[in-house]
């Protein structure tokens, strides 16, 4: 039997408390697909490593626009 570990499992409310927004901006992200996320019934849920990387690709979103 193998055993997958996962990071981190956040709520939309932690995301959002992260990135000082409300929940719908957010949900909004992530129905758009801009935000990595699942659904569990009809709450999202999201890895930390996907939201770490989605903060890294903004990062380098707007350094590019700003050179």
């Amino acid at each position: 039997m193998t055993i997958v570990m996962f990071d981190e499992i956040l709520e939309a409310k932690e995301v959002a408390a992260m990135f000082k927004v409300s929940v719908r901006s957010i949900t909004r992200l992530a129905e758009k697909g801009e935000l990595v996320g699942f659904k569990v019934g009809d709450l999202w849920r999201f890895q930390r490593s996907d939201v770490e990387s989605y903060i890294e690709a903004q990062k380098r979103k707007q350094q590019r626009e700003t050179q």
